[in-house]
């Protein structure tokens, strides 16, 4: 009971604000089930759950960089290496393309639901993909997304859903619209600022205890048995 009461003592405002975020995204899926809320306001509760869903990844834990560069690029210098602050600061400004046009032009349907779908994308790729890959039970990045981002994401389609209807054409430009985001958005600046020599490392804490985490060997293929 006092290792339990010590741990809260520690940690109470994380539980607070995971409760929050319940809470939130709890709300928002029960006040929108039988009358479908406003575009408008789901697109700025979006946009801000963006940036906390950034704040999980880049500041408390904030370990995603390291994550990323060991998990994923398999980096032996996951400091600066594929990604590095310079590429991460650009491609999350970038963010700012996908989530303000929704809130300006809320009628519009193929800039309304990239967000969304996003969003709920985002939980997939927090909660199981970057899991399962790190072989861990969480992700930087899961809680926002999971409590905040799908119950917004559906809110949302909900309501355009009753507003405007969705058709396949609607969300065939969705998916364009998401390819393209991804290409010049992350993917680009990412890539522009990807060397081995970059001066820009993230920090102690955005690399965590990946940066001495023993790299996973691939598996040999069939042929080179």
């Amino acid at each position: 009971m006092s290792s339990l009461m010590d741990r809260y003592r520690k940690n109470w405002p994380r539980v607070g604000a995971v409760a929050a975020m319940a809470l939130g995204g709890a709300s928002v899926l029960a006040f929108t089930r039988k009358k479908p809320g406003n575009v408008r306001a789901l697109a700025v509760m979006n946009s801000m759950t963006m940036s906390a869903h950034q704040y999980e990844e880049y500041v408390d834990p904030g370990d995603f960089p390291g994550m990323a560069n060991r998990v994923l690029f398999k980096s032996g210098q996951p400091r600066n290496w594929p990604m590095n602050a310079q590429g991460l600061m650009c491609a999350n400004w970038g963010f700012s393309a996908l989530y303000i046009p929704p809130i300006l032009f809320p009628k519009v349907k193929w800039l309304v639901l990239p967000g969304a779908v996003l969003g709920i994308f985002q939980a997939f790729a927090h909660g199981v993909l970057m899991p399962r890959a790190a072989h861990t039970h969480y992700s930087p990045g899961m809680i926002t997304s999971t409590l905040l981002h799908v119950p917004i994401g559906i809110a949302t389609i909900r309501a355009v859903r009753a507003e405007q209807g969705i058709t396949k054409g609607d969300w065939g430009k969705t998916i364009a619209m998401l390819a393209g985001f991804f290409a010049v958005g992350v993917i680009l600046p990412n890539a522009a600022y990807a060397k081995r020599d970059s001066p820009y490392p993230v920090s102690d804490a955005q690399l965590g205890k990946w940066a001495d985490e023993p790299l996973q060997k691939k598996r040999p293929s069939k042929r080179g048995r």
